[in-house]
């Protein structure tokens, strides 16, 4: 068995050490088992989630605590994430960090309800029924960047900005440098829910667009 594919139960257990031990304030589980060679380590963070970050089609694909830690899943993972953690939960999630501080999640806990996000058995995941999705429309945002996304190897991928938009981008689209506190804006193809504004971008520039629609849907 993969150690960074597949969590038996009976280790998801030790690593996260029980919701009733976080409760009743108990000691800690058994340490981390160490990494095997040529592997990175599991790293376990906690967090208050301070909001579920989506997809440009709206479905979840991760969650920001209060801190600034970014914590995404694979869809496999992500689609089951809104029946069990919501805005304001403590969380504790396991996985890979990235370099830019973000963690790659293999499982996750509420700490509140104990319901758990995590691989199931030993077999290859079932693929998530299909949800509905809502409408996607075309939106231009602008605003400052809050947070600088990237993929597995290590590429900008996106930015959330300080109003929360998340703007999603094929890395070759943007040939200039990105960071926190630079202004950013795009237009693009996404949707609205309650989880704010999202887009994978078709533009994007260094500044301000010429008519700016601050994460509103273009008429």
């Amino acid at each position: 068995m993969q150690l960074h594919r597949h969590l038996s139960a009976a280790l998801l257990t030790a690593m996260l050490g029980g919701v009733a031990a976080v409760a009743s304030a108990a000691p800690p589980g058994p340490p981390m088992p160490p990494a095997l060679p040529g592997k990175a380590a599991l790293a376990v963070i906690e967090g208050q989630v301070q909001r579920l970050l989506v997809t440009p089609y709206g479905e979840p694909n991760g969650l920001r605590f209060a801190d600034g830690t970014v914590v995404l899943l694979p869809p496999h993972l992500a689609v089951r994430l809104t029946g069990v953690v919501a805005v304001g939960d403590r969380v504790r999630a396991i996985g890979l960090p990235a370099s830019d501080g973000a963690l790659r999640a293999q499982a996750l806990v509420n700490l509140a309800t104990g319901g758990a996000v995590d691989e199931q058995g030993q077999s290859p995941p079932r693929p998530p029924a299909p949800a509905p999705r809502p409408p996607l429309q075309q939106y231009a945002v602008q605003g400052t960047i809050d947070v600088v996304l990237h993929g597995p190897r290590g590429e900008a991928n996106g930015v959330i900005l300080a109003d929360g938009a998340i703007i999603y981008f094929r890395p070759d689209l943007v040939g200039f440098v990105l960071a926190p506190g630079l202004p950013f804006a795009a237009a693009g193809i996404g949707t609205r829910s309650a989880a704010g504004v999202a887009i994978e971008a078709i533009s994007a520039a260094a500044g301000k667009t010429d008519n700016p629609t601050n994460s509103n849907h273009v008429e």
